[in-house]
């Protein structure tokens, strides 16, 4: 592993992290680290208030969060707003210091995450991508995957800190990696969550009853993420909310079908999911919950899922 920068001893005391972005995602994560010295930013000023309860510093702009902190984290929708946040107008860039840490844990484009590693590499500054999977339970709970992209010396300082997080990290490779990892796992997801919903379909229609076809699947060798939480928590229960949206499912299974466009390999299972995800987005708008897509398998086989 490479050799730490001795300004990573941060003078032999805790490195002081910032946090932007409290979404529901973020702010599970966020609060993981709560116990570290924490600043947090987000332009809500509602969502920092759980943080100023749990002694949170609470920043007044990126400015401010930069001066603050060592490593910054930043949980956003997508890599666009990363840009906007680094090197928009009063983005954080130009107060990040020489050898400052900047942790993507947005649900990013590799591409993006590459090209603004150089540009902070240009003035001194690590980055590294470091997408999560999970959900906000897992979060919660210390057990969510996080993938890190980046060199072995940004890894190993950023390590002890991630381990506050979730015991499940990975060093996925370079910069990249780990949001390259992200937006496939999420696209087998879409197409494991599609299957699944299908086969139930066809399960109930053939005299099983629902909740007993997920049981016995979730035993069986067609076990994935949708029979271990996606029914029982959300679609069996009736709650039918998991807190992620289509259109963010969307926004991930598209960057990995483009991945897969730049290298022209073919994507038969991906883009027919992708295409049944668009179908859902048709009848039940952007912003609704990946949940209601159990709603248009029900509507085309007249199967009922929910109870």
């Amino acid at each position: 592993m490479n050799q730490l920068p001795s300004s990573w001893s941060w003078d032999g005391q805790r490195p002081r992290l910032g946090f932007i972005g409290l979404g529901n995602m973020g702010a599970a994560l966020a609060m993981r680290l709560s116990e570290q010295p924490l600043s947090v930013f987000d332009t809500d000023p509602t969502k920092t208030e759980p943080f100023a309860a749990a002694g949170a510093q609470i920043a007044d702009s990126m400015a401010d969060l930069a001066q603050q902190s060592d490593i910054i984290f930043a949980c956003l929708p997508t890599s666009a707003v990363t840009e906007i946040v680094l090197f928009g107008r009063d983005g954080l860039a130009p107060h990040l210091s020489e050898n400052e840490i900047f942790v993507d844990m947005t649900s990013g484009d590799p591409a993006h995450s590459r090209d603004q590693a150089a540009r902070l590499a240009s003035a001194g500054v690590h980055f590294a991508d470091a997408p999560v999977s999970g959900g906000p339970r897992g979060a919660k709970e210390g057990v969510i995957a996080i993938m890190v992209g980046g060199n072995d010396a940004v890894y190993g300082a950023l390590h002890p800190v991630l381990s506050h997080i979730s015991c499940n990290i990975f060093h996925a490779g370079a910069v990249g990696a780990g949001h390259a990892l992200k937006a496939g796992n999420n696209l087998l997801n879409l197409i494991c969550r599609m299957a699944t919903f299908e086969v139930v379909s066809l399960l109930v229609n053939a005299g099983v009853a629902p909740d007993k076809a997920v049981d016995i699947l979730q035993k069986s060798s067609g076990r994935n993420y949708a029979t271990e939480i996606t029914l029982p928590d959300n679609i069996l229960s009736g709650k039918m909310h998991q807190g992620f949206s289509m259109a963010l499912m969307q926004k991930d299974a598209g960057l990995a079908l483009g991945m897969a466009a730049g290298l022209a390999q073919s994507m038969p299972l991906g883009s027919a999911a992708f295409d049944g995800l668009k179908a859902a987005i048709d009848t039940h708008g952007d912003d609704a919950d990946m949940s209601l897509v159990a709603l248009s398998y029900e509507a085309a086989t007249g199967a009922r899922i929910r109870p």
